[in-house]
């Protein structure tokens, strides 16, 4: 069988073919996806002189194909997890080395940030805390948006000197 002869056959018996996948599988997606991998698997094959029956041959490679999906399938979970039970599982806590280095990081981080002027640490906390924009900090602290954009500035310099042994 050649290439253009197996996709010939694939096209002419591709309903059958597919309801054959859909009874072991369930799945219309994964019709389609072991169709093209027997096709892929057809081609490779090369020997055109041997395959006697070229449709019990064709559904032979559909046939092992099914089973190897069911294999791997049977290696995954069997349920499927919706997001709100995948979010509940809990995620391993950090030890306690790490926990201690990020409580050092945070006090230095709350050190560094009353070192600064009220207008400089207001408007950083607005902007990457809250997600302010510079113009509702602007509006907030009754200064300008370029005032803002140097208050930032100034403040992430200082957290950036205060933090640099974390």
């Amino acid at each position: 069988m050649t290439a253009a002869r197996i996709a010939e056959f694939l096209d002419q018996h591709r309903d059958q073919l597919s309801r054959f996948i859909l009874r072991k599988l369930g799945s219309e997606e994964m019709s389609a996806d072991i169709l093209q991998e027997a096709y892929l698997r057809l081609s490779r094959h090369g020997a055109p002189e041997r395959i006697e029956n070229p449709r019990a041959f064709v559904y032979r490679v559909i046939g092992n194909l099914v089973i190897d999906y069911q294999r791997l399938s049977a290696n995954r979970l069997t349920q499927d997890i919706d997001e709100v039970s995948l979010h509940a599982i809990a995620a391993p806590a950090p030890g306690p080395e790490l926990r201690y280095e990020h409580q050092q990081r945070l006090q230095a981080m709350q050190q560094a940030m009353a070192e600064l002027p009220d207008d400089c640490r207001l408007a950083f906390y607005w902007n990457r805390v809250e997600g302010l924009g510079h113009a509702e900090v602007a509006a907030r602290l009754n200064i300008s948006e370029s005032m803002v954009a140097k208050h930032l500035a100034r403040a992430m310099r200082h957290c950036r000197d205060r933090l640099k042994g974390y």
